[in-house]
This record gives C-alpha cells, sequence and structure tokens, in this order.
C-alpha cells in the first residue's frame, strides 16, 4: 500500500506526528507549503481569522502526485475549533485526487470533529480513521500509544475496508 502523509503545521506539531506517521507506515511525507509566514501574533491572528471565515489561503503546488497513493494521511492543526487554511486550501484543489483517505489533527485542547467535519465536507468523503492529539500528549510523548492505535485501525480498515475512529479517549471505537 503506498500511503502519502500531506500535512500543514505552523508550530512543528502536526509535523512531528507526520514524521511519526511516515515512520511507521512508511510512506511519504508532503508538507503544504505557503509564501507568506505565520509566525508571530500576526501570523496567529491571521491563522484563526482565516480558518473561523472558512478561508482558504494560497498554497505552493505539492510535490507529487496525490492520485498516484492508495492512502492519504490529511494532517491540519486546528485553528480556534476550525480546520486550517492551508489544509482546506489543499483538500479543496485535489479532492478529486483523493482515492481513501484519513485525518490527523493537533490541537491546543479542542475541535478535532469540527475540523475533521470541514475536512470531510471539502473532500465529498468520509475518513477510514481519524486521530487527534493535543499539543501536551505530543510534548508528554503519551501521543505514541494513540499514533500506534491508530496506525493499528488503519492497517485493519485496509485489509476490512471497514472504517473507524481513533477518539480524543484513549479507546478506539468503531463507526
Amino acid at each position: 500500500m503506498k500511503v502519502l502523509i500531506v500535512y500543514f503545521s505552523r508550530t512543528g506539531y502536526t509535523r512531528r506526528v507526520a514524521e511519526q506517521l511516515a515512520t511507521r507506515l512508511g510512506g511519504t511525507l508532503c508538507p503544504i507549503t505557503e509564501a507568506s509566514s505565520r509566525l508571530g501574533a500576526w501570523g496567529y491572528l491571521r491563522s484563526v481569522c482565516e480558518a473561523a471565515f472558512g478561508l482558504q489561503s494560497e498554497i505552493g503546488k505539492v510535490s507529487v502526485d496525490p492520485a498516484q497513493f492508495d492512502l492519504m494521511l490529511i494532517g491540519t492543526p486546528v485553528w480556534g475549533w476550525h480546520l486550517s487554511s492551508p489544509v482546506r486550501a489543499f483538500a479543496r484543489a485535489h479532492a478529486v485526487s483523493v482515492n481513501r483517505c484519513a485525518f490527523f489533527c493537533t490541537m491546543g485542547g479542542a475541535g478535532a470533529e469540527k475540523a475533521f467535519g470541514a475536512l470531510e465536507g471539502e473532500l465529498r468523503r468520509a475518513p477510514l480513521a481519524t486521530l487527534a492529539l493535543t499539543d501536551r500528549e505530543i510534548d508528554s510523548q503519551m501521543a505514541g500509544a494513540k499514533i500506534n492505535a491508530f496506525v493499528s485501525l488503519l492497517s485493519a480498515a485496509e485489509s476490512a475496508s471497514a472504517p473507524g475512529r481513533v477518539p480524543d479517549g484513549s479507546h478506539l471505537v468503531a463507526q
């Protein structure tokens, strides 16, 4: 199975999770890039405003053809309980290229379900599984068990074609 891991990361949390997923799945990393910076207070404010209003940002061209992969994992930070604007832009531009997908997000505390719902709407496709991690979980190394469970769920879903979910809690729940 060829896996593509597409993600945007403003602070590095989503990148760290994407890298762990690539290692565990043998996937290809594909960061979403932008021309303008999101650093500092202005970058943070712009990020939250764009996300809250459902805007998309100008992103760079991706380095690979998403249609060439069997499974695409899409990673996003949650900004103000919303899907990030760079990931929204990617989803709108590449929705027809997505064969099968799974979502993961990083966040300060809440908003995963709303962000996943927006991403599902943009792609017009339900994910095989989702993974939501808080920044605190990532910093404390507690994320490893949830990432392993997500990878196991993806492997099971790939074999059985059954969707599932890794919730914010510690239990796996079938959808």
